[in-house]
């Protein structure tokens, strides 16, 4: 392996912890900025396990740029295109997980800090193998982009008007979104 996949290597790992610890911080950071509507843009503002997803998403993102800025070896197209499918699969394993394992056993906070870690281990497992393949063109990363600004516009949207489902509700409240 080279030394930009050396350096990915050593981030991605890092970037698991970065993530996961991030996001536990995260999870607060509406209710200690005094309910800010920019902060709760891109973090938690509820209960609901949609909004539980930007714990990863953000974070996710952050390590990115960070990967970018010191990962020079590394094709930006293909660490791109990793990243954004990365917090995807992190999300939507959260997503299936959560409905999954409530099927069987009550809402459990241990059982959504195991799913948190293996979802990023998931998504960093598959930024990394697809950011080290090196093969993703720039059309790749256009859409990658596309995909990335996508879902970070979609959680900004929903914070402040979410469909009525079951994803977007409260389980403290029973409300929607800041409502």
């Amino acid at each position: 392996m080279d030394l930009g996949g050396e350096c990915l290597k050593r981030w991605e790992l890092a970037g698991f912890f970065f993530i996961f610890f991030a996001g536990a911080l995260l999870h607060f950071a509406y209710e200690v900025s005094g309910e800010n509507v920019f902060v709760g843009a891109l973090t938690p503002v509820n209960e609901s396990v949609w909004e539980h997803l930007k714990l990863v998403f953000l974070p996710g993102v952050i390590l990115f740029f960070m990967e970018i800025g010191f990962c020079k070896g590394i094709s930006g197209s293909s660490l791109l295109a990793g990243k954004t499918l990365g917090i995807y699969i992190m999300c939507g394993t959260i997503l299936g997980g959560f409905y999954l394992y409530t099927l069987f056993v009550r809402h459990n906070l241990i059982i959504d800090l195991l799913l948190m870690a293996f979802a990023i281990y998931l998504g960093q497992a598959v930024s990394f193998k697809i950011a080290s393949a090196g093969k993703a063109t720039v059309a790749t990363a256009v859409v990658a982009t596309i995909f990335l600004i996508a879902l970070g516009a979609i959680f900004v949207v929903f914070t402040f008007r979410p469909p009525e489902l079951e994803p977007f509700r409260d389980s403290l409240t029973g409300k929607y979104g800041t409502g």
